[in-house]
């Protein structure tokens, strides 16, 4: 039988308190393809609560997963994070199932959609990620911005486009599953014969793009609003269906400085944080940036995302089909990338 968990009621300024007590320290293992990718917030956390010394590294999901298992293994706590925070969510229902999770809800964890949430508190989503068009209207024009599926067999953007090996990522993975749904395994071929770009990572077809390097690219992220006075835009399809999913953590059972990691979850769900988010909001009572309205009303669903990562047989016979298709995956890993030198 579960044991109750109540909702946090602390103020942050009390739980800072807490995590200084607790010996100020907090290390956190963050999914992510680029060294950088998570500065934006981690830096907002530290100005936020100076007196907390964060550690923090960036890695492919499946790559933090593993070095947990093996730090799990060993029966000690030294490579233990204290706040796993991954794309690989289906990751979070097997260590849920083996009682490796903390069960915790942080303050406005009502707030959270229900479908993103652990109902024992022992995960939660915490911001969500949207893959769709980024497009650089300055390097194929604005007759030419692709936004659904067909418009990126337009002969106008050939070598123009920048996309992820799918078979090297799973969410990309997933929107290529959707394109075959819709489309057919003959779209995919279609779309393989313009001869795009393909690259590891999904952090090169963003500085690709904003470079101007290349035009377009749907298997990539950024910010809803537009810059001021900038050439890029990212954009929703008009018709088809695109990603989204919601970034997950979660605090270990072995982790040393629990304290610190309650501090760092309840202010990634605070209005301090969900208001200055780039994208979705996890929190239903805080409004998507640049005017969108709630992940709800929109073509994506988190949780159809969260039962494709749970399929793991079908999406592992699916991956190796698009490797047939695609080829092998090449060149430098993603965290090793250098981001100033064109694919």
């Amino acid at each position: 039988m579960k044991r109750r968990v109540d909702i946090e009621t602390r103020s942050l300024d009390e739980l800072y308190v807490v995590a200084q007590q607790e010996g100020g320290n907090f290390v956190l293992r963050a999914g992510g393809d680029k060294p950088d990718q998570i500065d934006y917030y981690l830096d907002m956390f530290k100005v936020r609560f100076p007196k907390i010394n964060v550690t923090h590294s960036v890695d492919l999901s499946f790559h933090h997963a593993s070095r947990y298992d093996n730090a799990r293994e060993t029966g000690g706590k030294a490579n233990v994070p204290d706040v796993l925070q991954c794309q690989t969510i289906h990751d979070f229902d097997y260590y849920a199932d083996h009682n490796l999770l903390e069960p915790y809800k942080p303050k406005n964890w009502d707030k959270v959609f229900p479908d993103h949430k652990d109902p024992h508190g022992r995960w939660t989503g915490l911001y969500g990620v949207t893959f769709s068009n980024y497009v650089n209207i300055d390097a194929i024009g604005k007759d030419n911005v692709p936004r659904d599926a067909m418009d990126y067999l337009n002969p106008a953007l050939k070598g123009k486009v920048i996309l992820t090996y799918p078979h090297s990522d799973d969410a990309v993975l997933y929107q290529f599953w959707n394109l075959k749904e819709k489309y057919g395994w003959e779209y995919l071929e279609e779309l393989v014969a313009t001869r795009p770009t393909w690259v590891r990572g999904t952090a090169m077809p963003y500085v690709a793009i904003n470079n101007g390097w290349y035009g377009a690219s749907f298997t990539t992220f950024w910010a809803f609003a537009p810059q001021p006075d900038s050439d890029t835009r990212f954009m929703l399809p008009k018709e088809d269906y695109f990603l989204t999913w919601f970034q997950t953590a979660a605090i270990p059972t072995q982790a040393k400085n629990k304290a610190a990691a309650k501090l760092y979850l309840n202010w990634m769900l605070s209005k301090e944080f969900q208001g200055k988010w780039l994208q979705f909001p996890v929190r239903m009572d805080v409004e998507a940036p640049g005017g969108y309205k709630s992940v709800q009303n929109h073509n994506t669903s988190p949780a159809d995302f969260h039962r494709f990562m749970l399929k793991r047989d079908m999406l592992e016979r699916f991956r190796l089909q698009l490797l047939q298709l695609v080829g092998e995956v090449e060149g430098t890993p993603p965290l090793k990338m250098d981001y100033s030198v064109k694919p």
